[in-house]
């Protein structure tokens, strides 16, 4: 069943989808710091430090999206990933997922 909803500016939609990343970041650490480095939290990477990578199911997770939808992408040859051991070890640069995002809403 599709759901027509009102289309935002690239613009928008990249404050919100940071912003979502965020706030999931934050909440990740705050539940699996040990409590011995409560006092001492890790700053977020530079934008010149290693990339970072995400899964699947984290790059679902950035964009709203089911894991299946991210697979299809990835198999039509339309969204980059790195292929490690196995098929089902894909890995995605928080970039490249942004700019999926940015061409499918630009194409449509």
């Amino acid at each position: 069943m599709a759901v027509n909803l009102p289309t935002l500016a690239p613009d928008v939609f990249e404050a919100i989808v940071n912003a979502l990343a965020e706030s999931l970041v934050r909440e990740y650490r705050e539940r699996h710091d040990a409590p011995s480095t409560e006092h001492t939290r890790p700053s977020p990477p530079s934008p010149s430090g290693p990339p970072t990578w995400l899964t699947v199911r984290e790059a679902a997770l950035r964009v709203r999206c089911s894991e299946g939808t991210i697979r299809r992408e990835v198999r039509a040859g339309r969204l980059r990933v790195v292929k490690l051991a196995g098929r089902k070890s894909l890995r995605f640069r928080a970039e490249w997922i942004d700019e999926w995002l940015e061409t499918g809403a630009s194409g449509r």
